[in-house]
């Protein structure tokens, strides 16, 4: 399992998962680049590459009996990690269904199991907050969240006061700064100043 932050930037940049210009963000914000993650069951290369880094991730964590991917993001990547890793694997929606049970958490694993918590990408803590808080009360154990990037500029002290702890593949400036050492191919001379002037 050979997987490094120099082979994940050259399959978001190929892939056009990674875009630079300009981008209004879901906060009204702007960004002069924008990562669609959820893009990446689409090209299977990248795909399989990616749930590598995830069980990499993984590896480091001494126990655990389950994992939770919060919707939508983190579905795929959970479920995919937990057949290949023989261990349940469960949603964890934003808010309640309006309709049957109601759940916030769906799937089973057996009562006090340990959980970690799988999705994308970070930038708060604020939208793996419900999940969190849903997981354990509905009486798992939960103290870890492991994201492909972590896009935060902060110190996520939402998670913090969780006792979370948050563990990820790479940050966002690792990517930019792998990018800005790539050939012409995958990054252009015109991207790369921007990228440089954004650092």
């Amino acid at each position: 399992m050979n997987v490094n932050v120099k082979g994940l930037t050259e399959l978001l940049i190929k892939n056009d998962i990674l875009k630079f210009g300009e981008f209004t963000l879901k906060s009204g914000k702007k960004s002069w680049f924008y990562i669609d993650l959820r893009l990446i069951p689409s090209f299977p290369e990248t795909f399989n590459y990616v749930i590598d880094c995830y069980i990499k991730l993984l590896s480091e964590i001494k126990h655990f009996d389950a994992l939770a991917g919060v919707a939508v993001g983190g579905i795929p990547f959970s479920s995919v990690l937990g057949y290949k890793l023989n261990v349940p694997a469960l949603i964890v929606r934003p808010q309640p269904k309006e309709h049957g049970l109601k759940n916030v958490v769906e799937g089973y694993s057996e009562p006090k199991s340990k959980i970690v918590l799988v999705d994308d990408l970070i930038t708060t803590g604020l939208s793996k907050t419900p999940g969190i808080i849903a997981l354990r009360e509905t009486g798992f154990e939960i103290d870890e969240i492991i994201v492909l990037i972590n896009r935060s500029q902060g110190d996520l002290e939402e998670l913090k006061e969780l006792e979370i702890n948050l563990v990820s593949f790479c940050n966002i400036e690792e990517i930019f700064k792998v990018a800005l050492e790539l050939n012409e191919n995958f990054v252009s001379e015109e991207t790369k100043k921007l990228i440089a002037s954004n650092l």
